[in-house]
């Protein structure tokens, strides 16, 4: 007996949760970087984690809340399971003439368990107040208004998330900031939510193109 050919509808989600988990994973690991953008100072995370807003926005559109709730679960293991076996590299010893210069590895990948804690719990709030607020406002506007659920609910969630990060800081600089002061943290912090949000704006046109292209009824079961 064959099995079944996936839908349009499956294929679309295998790939949104793809994308959703490689921009989490990654920029996760860019965030020990920061970088100065115009006049916006930022950690490099803001490359990727709209995408994770935007793809969870996308989920909840075709599948629905249920299934956006998901695939920010997903993608909460994912990140959890990438620290974890960064941790697990960092511990084991080094190859007899390896390339890399002495402690070159945990300088750039190690992260204080703080550090780490307020960027698991800033994505997972975060996502959670977009997926709502998203679903909300669905039924405000009858299914309309793509682009006012997109733009509304993302800044939320940013705020949500925003809100957590700048909660941890002020809680426990030293272990969430590092050598960072205070002040430069705050900013890094709004800086990246209002950039996150600017790149959001940009990204609308491939939102309507997916929603376009997926027009039909989700074959997928709504819960």
């Amino acid at each position: 007996m064959q099995p079944a050919a996936a839908t349009p509808q499956q294929v679309s989600l295998l790939w949104l949760v793809g994308l959703h988990v490689a921009a989490l994973v990654v920029g996760h690991v860019l965030g020990s970087k920061s970088a100065e953008l115009g006049p916006f100072l930022v950690t490099l995370t803001v490359l990727t984690f709209p995408v994770t807003f935007l793809t969870t926005d996308l989920v909840n559109e075709l599948q629905g809340r249920e299934w956006a709730r998901r695939v920010t679960a997903i993608g909460l293991v994912a990140v959890g399971f990438a620290y974890a076996m960064i941790e697990l590299a960092r511990r084991l010893p080094p190859a007899i003439g390896s390339h890399l210069p002495p402690g070159a590895f945990d300088h750039v990948m190690a992260l204080p368990f703080a550090h780490a804690i307020a960027l698991l719990a800033s994505y997972f709030f975060g996502q959670i107040v977009d997926i709502d607020m998203f679903h909300r406002l669905r039924m405000l506007t009858n299914g309309r208004r793509l682009w006012i659920r997109v733009l509304v609910s993302t800044a939320v969630g940013e705020l949500a998330g925003g809100l957590i990060v700048t909660s941890f800081i002020l809680v426990a600089p030293a272990a969430t900031a590092g050598l960072t002061p205070m002040p430069a943290a705050l900013e890094t912090v709004s800086d990246q939510a209002f950039l996150r949000l600017l790149m959001v704006v940009a990204l609308l046109p491939v939102i309507y193109l997916v929603h376009r292209v997926h027009l039909a009824p989700s074959s997928l079961p709504a819960g």
